[in-house]
């Protein structure tokens, strides 16, 4: 599945990798969810590599971001997709 629809298991693409680089390298708390999507292949390992800790976003109106939200939100904007 693509577009952001159905569960997150199995493997995914970096489709837009250059960007995916730019926002682990930033200054962060979300850095090294986006550095775990660039080191896997598979949503099981991005879990497993990143954990399920939120972290706190104080320019966000959210407030705290999980690695799941993190990568659902990449999936959505398309910079990754299903395999």
């Amino acid at each position: 599945m693509s577009g952001g629809q159905g569960p997150l298991s199995g493997r995914f693409i970096r489709v837009k990798e250059a960007l995916l680089r730019e926002h682990a390298e930033r200054d962060d708390p979300r850095a090294p969810f986006y550095a775990a999507m660039l080191a896997v292949d598979t949503y099981e390992d991005y879990d497993a590599l990143a954990g399920s800790r939120p972290v706190a976003v104080p320019d966000r109106r959210i407030g705290s971001v999980t690695p799941r939200d993190e990568i659902r939100h990449a999936r959505r904007r398309g910079w990754i997709a299903d395999d």
